[in-house]
């Protein structure tokens, strides 16, 4: 690039950003991309915890989601705010007895032997560990909260605020539907360590709570955390998608350096967004998918190994679809924004190219390498998988084949 050139980017770039700063626009608007609005800049990173409190009605994510969150405890909120909500020690106690009552369960009753049940219990050790690793990231969770608000949120994501809390219902309904079919006497005894019970009603009260807390550790919060990270993963997609349509339907013409810097600031944004969720979630991420794979092996394991009464069938066919879904789900739609961002690579060079050629504009600043020479954004776990949607087939296909050598080893 000349002198010439340099001193022309400098000039619009001085020229946006002056127009950027007399204009107020709203943070969730994309409109003006390409129009006469700017874009306006993310603001301080000291205002960060204001304008998370300020912002909390909105929430910048469903209504649901952002209170699991706060009530989680995996989201820094004021000092206020936090002594009013202790609701995190109470899900950190029940994730941790969870696992240690079934630990104890274990051992009092001597099934610590069979393979399926040795898998149940590292999957909720997978689960605190995941809690520890979100907890860390706290901090972090809120400056995302706050970006997030300037991509504008999808329809999509109304699927996530129903799905949320349905998953609570579903473990009601799973908990009760248990309780009702299985033999109340062989499975109090199992819950209270080797101790009978005598009243029928106490036998019903701790066969639900512990299978309550059971499904709680095991599937609801693992799957409320992936919901989250599948959400964000949504309105990253969408707000690249958005930005492609917009790009596409620009003549040439109007295509002109201003509106490519334009473009530019605004993926910087998507992209810092992008990188946030990455530092957050790639090790719990990376967890989940362990854990819903170590979940599917041993519910089919369960499946192919034992004969199974009514009650362990009906939990066996609960944990293992929804394992197989969240799994699935997680790498698909994490895996459909480098598909997104893919396309608009393509389009921001093809428009751009084509302004070139058709009209002669040979004295402007070339951006086109500013967005192909950027190496290509995929999420991540522990830089150990990649997800895509090509993964699917990989994980299915390693599911079945590792299933059936784990049940034919002796």
């Amino acid at each position: 690039m000349t002198e010439d050139q340099i001193d022309c980017v400098a000039k619009m770039s001085n020229k946006f950003l002056g127009i950027n700063r007399r204009r107020k626009t709203s943070p969730n608007s994309n409109l003006g991309i390409f129009g006469q609005n700017q874009i306006k800049l993310l603001p301080d990173t000291n205002l960060l915890s204001l304008e998370i409190e300020r912002n909390s009605a909105e929430n910048n994510i469903p209504n649901f989601l952002f209170t699991f969150l706060c009530c989680a405890g995996l989201v820094q909120v004021s000092q206020k705010r936090a002594r009013q909500c202790k609701t995190w020690l109470f899900v950190n106690f029940l994730l941790i007895l969870g696992t240690v009552d079934f630990f104890v369960v274990m051992v009092t009753n001597h099934i610590f032997v069979y393979k399926t049940t040795v898998t149940l219990f590292l999957t909720l050790v997978l689960t605190l560990v995941i809690c520890f690793l979100m907890r860390r990231t706290r901090r972090r969770m809120r400056v995302l909260l706050l970006k997030l608000q300037y991509l504008p949120p999808s329809t999509e994501e109304r699927i996530f605020n129903v799905l949320a809390p349905f998953i609570f219902f579903l473990q009601v309904v799973s908990a009760t539907t248990i309780t009702i079919v299985c033999d109340k006497k062989i499975s109090s005894t199992m819950f209270a360590y080797g101790n009978e019970l005598k009243s029928q009603w106490a036998q019903i009260i701790l066969i639900f709570l512990k299978e309550y807390s059971f499904l709680f550790t095991y599937q609801v919060y693992p799957c409320l955390i992936a919901i989250v990270y599948c959400t964000i993963c949504v309105r990253c997609s969408n707000s690249v998608r958005n930005l492609t349509r917009k790009i596409y339907v620009c003549s040439p013409e109007q295509f002109g350096p201003s509106e490519q810097i334009q473009v530019l600031h605004y993926k910087t944004k998507i992209d810092e967004v992008l990188k946030i969720t990455q530092e957050i979630f790639s090790a719990p991420s990376f967890c989940l998918i362990v854990s819903n794979s170590i979940s599917c092996y041993s519910m089919l394991g369960s499946y192919l190994m034992d004969t199974m009464m009514m009650h362990q069938l009906i939990q066996a066919s609960f944990i293992g679809i929804c394992s197989f879904l969240y799994l699935t789900g997680i790498l698909w739609i994490s895996g459909t924004l480098p598909v997104e961002l893919n396309k608009l690579r393509d389009t921001f060079y093809e428009k751009a190219y084509l302004r070139c050629i058709s009209f002669g504009f040979s004295s402007e600043p070339n951006f086109r390498r500013e967005i192909l020479d950027k190496r290509e954004f995929v999420f991540t776990g522990c830089d150990v998988l990649h997800y895509r949607r090509s993964s699917v087939l990989a994980v299915v296909g390693t599911l079945i084949t590792y299933t059936l050598l784990v049940v034919n080893i002796p």
